[in-house]
């Protein structure tokens, strides 16, 4: 049993994907603190205190997960040269409190499934324990880089890796796969040679049991993760960053358009009303764009196209590129 990394892999969906596209490499980019739930399990928690308190010193339970996780992956794909680029932050996100300085400034999840402050931070030093170990063990030429981005929040690293070709994600020859669960990386999908896996839980008709599902999205179908209902390809995935700036995305703190200051009605504006939103009324991809096209556009849109554009400006990764300092990507590129 994993106590941190619950998220699993459909081998035989990659598998058919690199056939039905004949890539022959594949590079895997993989959001940790997305793929590893346990840094926000009470359970893992305490049983790293635990253990700290027992033996004076961090369990290493994930750096071995981590490695047969790698490993179990490897092997699976070994012909195809399979490079791993690992990437994972502090949480402090400079580049989205540069727009807005209360973002994610309330209470951290972890101070909500731990009551006790000396824990709290006995397992902040944990988890920065194992954020400096896996930099250093997993960063192997010719097999693996990670990036610890510390201040900066790292969902970008996968769409600044393909746009700059590093790791030659650029190629024809290359598929990427993006492995998490959050919503905001879909915008990647964008590139046709990127997909992005995602493991969920949802009930069986009884109501009382989960099962595992596996998708893969690609740049067709990435809007079916957010509506299942959606139809392949009438809107693509680079409408991501304004359906979560007009729906919100409560991951990262990003309000939906239900909170605007000028919603006299309250109306509800959820993932599914933003989608319907841009097709009815043909809301381009980018405020750019829309703010040439106000006169066309429902009152709700128009009326808060400030808060809309706030918004776009922290769920879009080309956007908050824009204000992380060259030095950083210098690191990046190193």
């Amino acid at each position: 049993m994993n106590y941190y990394i619950k998220y699993q892999l459909k081998y035989s969906l990659i598998h058919e994907m690199l056939q039905k596209l004949k890539k022959k490499r594949i590079n895997f980019f993989i959001d940790l603190q997305s793929i590893a739930k346990g840094f926000y399990n009470r359970e893992v928690v305490l049983v790293e205190i635990g253990r700290f308190a027992t033996e004076g010193k961090v369990s290493d339970i994930l750096i071995q997960e981590l490695r047969n996780f790698l490993n179990s992956i490897y092997v699976q794909f070994k012909t195809y040269d399979p490079f791993f680029i690992l990437a994972y932050d502090d949480g402090y996100c400079a580049q989205q409190k540069s727009i807005d300085p209360t973002y994610k400034s309330g209470r951290s999840t972890l101070e909500l499934i731990v009551d006790n402050d000396q824990e709290v931070q006995l397992f902040r030093q944990i988890k920065k324990y194992y954020f400096d170990k896996i930099e250093k063990m997993f960063t192997k030429k010719d097999l693996s880089k990670v990036y610890y981005l510390r201040e900066y929040e790292s969902d970008l690293i996968p769409h600044y890796c393909i746009v700059n070709g590093i790791f030659d994600s650029d190629q024809e020859d290359v598929l990427n796969v993006i492995l998490s669960v959050d919503k905001d990386l879909l915008q990647t999908c964008e590139f046709t040679n990127t997909i992005q896996c995602v493991t969920s839980f949802v009930r069986d008709q009884t109501g009382r049991r989960f099962n595992i599902q596996f998708d893969v999205f690609d740049k067709d179908n990435a809007i079916q993760y957010i509506n299942k209902k959606f139809k392949r390809g009438i809107l693509t995935a680079k409408y991501i960053p304004m359906i979560l700036a007009i729906g919100g995305d409560k991951a990262d703190n990003i309000p939906s358009l239900s909170k605007a200051p000028n919603n006299p009605n309250k109306e509800k504006i959820g993932d599914t009303k933003a989608i319907d939103l841009i097709v009815n009324h043909s809301i381009p991809a980018t405020t750019q764009e829309l703010k040439w096209h106000l006169d066309h556009m429902p009152d709700i849109i128009k009326d808060n196209f400030e808060f809309i554009e706030k918004n776009f400006k922290m769920a879009s990764f080309e956007e908050q590129l824009k204000r992380i300092p060259k030095n950083i990507f210098d690191k990046i590129l190193s």
